[in-house]
């Protein structure tokens, strides 16, 4: 069996960056979203999970500091390792390399699962506060009758507007279609 470690080219790291992005993008509108007792998966399109990246900074930046982060921990790792023998040694519990080499993998994507899943409850509970503290207050004025609907604006997407309204009931409004409204609960 061969040593070699396998080799991307540049593009094939693009995309996995890309969809990492997305795939913590889907991560942290669920959350913020859950506050609502809204699952945002039966209102989204994947085409609004795949244009988030885009459209949300804080996602962009957090993706980039999350690499950087990782990046100095791995560099950070090879320096104690050489300078620091019998404390790297001690530090990974006493495993060989070859053991190490072994459950690395393992060991990185449970801890890749869990830092995703404590930053996407600190930005749902972030967005959830931001919301609370100053709501956007929208007006909905249907076509066919001119009523207009008043509440506060969870979220939209492409098929769509998510509101709150006075009563406190949340709605999901379409965007384009005969359906008036759909009330997820009150």
């Amino acid at each position: 069996m061969s040593d070699k470690k396998p080799f991307l080219d540049s593009q094939a790291y693009i995309t996995l960056g890309y969809l990492t992005i997305v795939v913590i993008g889907m991560m942290f509108d669920y959350k913020y979203y859950s506050h609502f007792a809204i699952n945002i998966f039966e209102y989204a399109d994947i085409l609004d999970f795949l244009l988030a990246p885009v459209k949300n900074l804080e996602l962009i930046l957090f993706a980039v500091a999350s690499f950087i982060f990782v990046l100095l921990l791995f560099r950070v790792d090879k320096a104690m390792k050489k300078r620091w023998p019998k404390f790297y040694h001690w530090f990974n519990l006493g495993m060989s390399d070859k053991t190490l080499n072994k459950y690395r993998p393992v060991i990185f994507t449970f801890a890749l699962l869990a830092y995703l899943g404590v930053a996407s409850d600190l930005y749902g509970d972030k967005m959830f506060r931001r919301f609370q503290k100053s709501p956007k207050e929208i007006e909905v004025v249907f076509e066919s009758d001119q009523r207009v609907l008043k509440g506060k604006l969870i979220g939209k997407n492409a098929d769509y507007i998510l509101m709150q309204t006075d009563d406190l009931a949340v709605k999901a409004i379409p965007v384009s279609s005969d359906v008036q409204e759909i009330i997820i609960h009150r």
